[in-house]
């Protein structure tokens, strides 16, 4: 007599089978949605990180390009007035709730950074050649042009929070064309 082996898989095998691979696959699943997670938390603290240094770098360069100390009247520790090349004004301001903003011209306001810290950022300070604070004596707060005309150095400390991240940026600013010392009158010169 024969006997028939029938070859294949039982109903348990198979059921084992199902279960191990549905398990196998939501470990998977997990994982990759964990790894999304962290690559999108990373995406946006790198967006935060370079928002905030771009803004900083942005101040800093311009008010290393200033031409004379003068150019600082009306800047107080909240704003920053400048002057670019052509002797047009560029305000930078931090506001509260967590604003810094920047205006040129006199023209409106725009946003470099929605993410100021308010309780750790200093703001601006301005300092004489003996390196001590220059405290503004006008009403409103604002360098006066004699006070303006004796800053030395410019300190600048911005710390920007998002979330459970934060930037502290902080540094002296020299402008480049105070090493040489005040304009003298024949500096002046006119297109006449």
């Amino acid at each position: 007599m024969k006997r028939f082996v029938h070859k294949g898989f039982t109903m348990i095998e198979i059921i084992i089978v199902i279960v191990l691979i549905g398990i196998i696959g939501s470990l998977a699943a997990s994982m990759l949605f964990q790894g999304a997670d962290i690559y999108v938390s990373e995406t946006n603290r790198q967006s935060f990180v370079s928002e905030a240094r771009s803004s900083f770098w942005k101040v800093m360069r311009e008010a290393q390009g200033q031409a004379s100390a003068v150019d600082f009247t009306d800047s107080d520790q909240m704003s920053l007035v400048l002057k670019n090349g052509k002797g047009d004004p560029i305000e930078y301001l931090t506001e509260s709730p967590g604003d810094f903003k920047r205006r040129f011209n006199n023209g409106s306001y725009y946003e470099l950074s929605n993410f100021l810290s308010d309780s750790e950022s200093n703001g601006f300070t301005y300092l004489d050649n003996t390196y001590s604070s220059i405290i503004p004596s006008q009403s409103n707060g604002k360098l006066s042009a004699n006070e303006a005309g004796n800053i030395h150095l410019i300190k600048l400390k911005l710390a920007f929070s998002k979330n459970e991240d934060n930037l502290s940026l902080s540094s002296y600013v020299y402008p480049h064309n105070f090493r040489f010392g005040k304009n003298m009158s024949y500096h002046n010169y006119s297109n006449d």
